[in-house]
């Protein structure tokens, strides 16, 4: 049985400070992967200058593409994931450093479940000088690997994303219901959703980078405390219909290709329950008088806030937010 040819798709963007770092710590794998492509979001910094060093020297493929002009980060990564040719794809940041036994680790687990679709690890936190601040990737997320069962995991990813992207790996044979990435969706919570609606993703629980967390990044993490979390929360004031259509999208598109790519019914059953609560989440905010509390008593009374959204914590939520506007 031959093994896997492995991709690493990688972007970058004005990452001169950090992307030497990465590229270096993609060289010192225990495991070499067979090619990186490396797309550039039309840098304006020394970011090419650095990567075109790293490829002269390089003992594997190393494919760089430079866009004419922005394409964003979601975009950029669609166009690196197209220009891998292995049948997995790890994903990588230009600011993180890997350890050496990542990719290793990463096929390792491939190929002790053929059935899965994705794997994703954790990773320690460190400061913008590389500095370990003490605390994990899935610690900051307040995720347990035991609980995120095949057979659960859609239902616990429809509450909220757990799956970083830098920390992620698929097979290529999920492109045909990946691509195109829509706009609006971060590229890991798209690949992670889709990839337990066809399948199942599996945690690896070894740290297997180090994940730069500095004020340049797109996405961070942190670790704040429940009353800040509460806080920040209560400030933000969530677009339903906004969350309602990105899910009516992600419905439609796993509707188009059930035809051809095993799925379950019950999670295209799942994803049609998460639409229709967001849409009457959406609608309690937007009614009038008594009609609010009354559509709020009905959803709550439909179990769809326990599965879907945060139970009790989100029905006052959405309450404060009725009383709040009286």
């Amino acid at each position: 049985m031959s093994h896997p040819l492995i991709s690493v798709a990688m972007c970058t963007y004005n990452g001169a400070r950090y992307v030497r770092e990465q590229l270096e710590s993609i060289a010192r794998q225990t495991a070499a992967p067979d090619e990186v492509v490396i797309c550039d979001d039309a840098s304006t910094d020394e970011t090419t200058q650095i990567v075109n060093t790293f490829v002269a020297h390089s003992t594997f493929r190393v494919r760089l593409v430079r866009n004419t002009g922005t394409l964003g980060c979601t975009g950029n990564f669609e166009r690196a994931i197209r220009l891998c040719r292995g049948d997995i794809i790890v994903l990588a940041d230009q600011d993180d450093i890997w350890k050496p036994e990542k990719v290793a680790q990463i096929a390792e687990t491939f190929a002790s479940n053929p059935g899965a679709g994705y794997v994703f690890s954790d990773a320690d936190i460190v400061n913008e000088q590389g500095e370990h601040l003490g605390i994990s990737l899935w610690q900051t997320l307040d995720f347990e690997a035991p609980y995120f069962i095949a057979c659960r995991q859609l239902e616990v990813l429809l509450k909220r994303n757990l799956v970083t992207g830098a920390a992620m790996a698929f097979r290529s044979s999920l492109c045909s219901v990946l691509l195109p990435i829509p706009a609006a969706w971060s590229r890991d919570y798209w690949i992670a959703l889709l990839g337990s609606i066809f399948g199942y993703g599996v945690p690896i629980s070894e740290r297997l980078l180090w994940y730069r967390r500095h004020f340049g990044q797109q996405l961070g993490c942190g670790h704040d405390t429940f009353a800040a979390k509460v806080r920040t929360s209560l400030a933000a004031e969530p677009d339903y219909y906004a969350k309602a259509a990105r899910i009516a999208e992600l419905r439609q598109r796993a509707e188009a290709c059930a035809w051809r790519v095993s799925c379950l019914p019950e999670h295209l059953r799942l994803l049609k329950e998460k639409q229709l609560h967001l849409s009457r989440r959406a609608l309690i905010r937007s009614a009038h008088g008594g009609d609010r509390i009354a559509r709020l008593v009905n959803e709550a009374s439909s179990g769809r806030y326990q599965r879907f959204s945060f139970s009790w914590g989100s029905v006052i939520r959405d309450l404060t937010a009725v009383v709040s506007s009286r």
